[in-house]
């Protein structure tokens, strides 16, 4: 039987330092520097866009925001953290881009698990999101939430899974659902409090909202929100930045409640196998229908802001 012997860091590290120091004398110290700098196994930060090169990632839509995100982008598997104070201050906005992007190229369901509003139809359809792709499940506790989310991402039957869990998550249930993303390449987004960036979190990537002290930018169609990346992977947190968003969709979240389905869908159906188990105990009843000639043409636009 053959013996596989992982690789010994410590001894490539031994063996550099032992090259270093030949018969006639110490090497030159840069000399010593690259060589330590050859070992495969010492990890730099400043390469993480290259280890991080083989993800997929979507453009979020705002270019300040995408040149703060590993690979210039949102990732389409694994965990993001959006840390916010209250909703409603943006957290929505700065997904709409990719979300519709979604909606657009993949017939998947993009999940909404437990918000605190119900998606505003209108302003969804504005952004470009296909409305017969949102399926809403609203979980009567904590652990049917976790375990929605959960089979969602395992099911392959969706895009991307938009979740509010309570506020004292623990990280172990964070870590399924990391496990289960990154594995079924499905993007989970995870809102919760601020206070929870004082807490350890597997979330490979984290930001926090804040509202902008400009709270209103020097365009009137605009306002903004203060970003901070406090968490991403294979690199050190970015400055804080105030990042501009249109008004024009600046009510996803506040509006009155509007669930909605188009007439013809292409989307997966309630019934098909892969989630019929996952959505049977918590949709209460179907979404209903919502014309499209009740949505005003002037809220429809291309929301590609190059902010």
């Amino acid at each position: 039987m053959n013996k596989i012997t992982p690789p010994n860091t410590n001894q490539d590290l031994i063996n550099v330092s032992t090259s270093a120091l030949p018969h006639g004398g110490l090497k030159p110290r840069s000399d010593a520097i690259h060589d330590l700098l050859a070992v495969p196994t010492l990890w730099r930060a400043s390469h993480h866009r290259s280890t991080l090169g083989h993800q997929t990632v979507l453009p979020s839509g705002y270019r300040q925001l995408d040149k703060a995100l590993p690979n210039n982008g949102w990732p389409t598997e694994g965990i993001t953290e959006l840390l916010i104070r209250q909703s409603g201050i943006g957290e929505l906005q700065i997904l709409l881009p990719a979300l519709a992007n979604l909606s657009q190229r993949r017939p998947h369901w993009i999940v909404w698990i437990s918000p605190p509003h119900l998606p505003y139809a209108p302003a969804l359809y504005a952004a470009g999101v296909q409305l017969d792709r949102i399926l809403i499940i609203r979980p009567k506790t904590a652990k049917e939430a976790l375990w929605a989310a959960e089979q969602c991402l395992k099911s392959q039957a969706c895009s991307a899974v938009l979740m509010w869990p309570e506020k004292n998550i623990r990280p172990q249930a964070i870590r399924r659902l990391q496990v289960a993303s990154k594995t079924n390449q499905t993007w989970q987004v995870l809102f919760r409090d601020l206070n929870a960036q004082q807490m350890p979190s597997p979330a490979p990537l984290r930001i926090s909202l804040t509202p902008s002290e400009l709270t209103h930018s020097e365009q009137s169609h605009q306002h903004q929100i203060r970003v901070e990346v406090v968490k991403r992977a294979g690199s050190w947190a970015s400055p804080a930045f105030d990042l501009a968003l249109p008004l024009a969709s600046n009510s996803t979240a506040s509006k009155p409640a509007i669930a909605v389905i188009a007439a013809h869908s292409t989307a997966p159906t309630a019934s098909s196998p892969a989630l019929k188990s996952v959505i049977a105990p918590h949709i209460d009843k179907p979404l209903a229908a919502f014309p499209n000639s009740s949505i005003p043409q002037s809220l429809v636009h291309t929301h590609n802001p190059r902010a």
